[in-house]
């Protein structure tokens, strides 16, 4: 019996490498682009740690901005709940990709993450809603750490976890 799949199913599974040109447009690979424009027609694009980018349909950051404000309700996590929302939306704006696949990235998200023309790497988030970009420089220095430990050990940790 064949299952069901759902648009998640879709998503490019990897990461890519992908660019931001002198003029701050950011260029996405057209599988991630043809994905995405699955989810939804419009788009926001933002940084919630100053790191990496975000790009959400415009329901999803709607739902992480919900995610956000009820829980600002909780005291212990309100500043940090506040502030990421509102940095969110101060760095973020709506974006639509160009006909060539660029997207114009904000010029105050650019200044604050100092991007000029550089590569990156792209992939779909965690709940398969969004679109994450990260400096080519993030990217080797997170694959310099995966390297430093031994992939057989992790690997066998991990499968007594359950990872089949």
């Amino acid at each position: 019996m064949a299952e069901h799949l759902n648009l998640g199913d879709q998503a490019p599974l990897g990461y890519y490498t992908c660019s931001v040109d002198a003029k701050g447009r950011l260029k996405v690979p057209a599988d991630f682009l043809k994905y995405m424009s699955t989810l939804g027609a419009q788009f926001f694009l933002t940084s919630y740690d100053e790191l990496e980018i975000q790009i959400y349909t415009r329901d999803s950051f709607l739902k992480q901005c919900a995610f956000l404000e009820d829980l600002a309700l909780q005291p212990e996590f309100q500043d940090d709940a506040e502030d990421t929302l509102f940095r969110m939306r101060d760095l973020g704006a709506d974006v639509s990709p160009d006909t060539d696949g660029r997207i114009l990235l904000p010029p105050v998200l650019r200044q604050r993450l100092n991007l000029t023309e550089l590569p990156a790497a792209c992939h779909i988030g965690k709940d398969r809603d969004h679109l994450v970009v990260i400096t080519a420089e993030r990217y080797e220095a997170r694959r310099k750490k995966a390297s430093q430990a031994s992939p057989a050990e992790a690997a066998k940790r991990v499968r007594q976890l359950g990872l089949r």
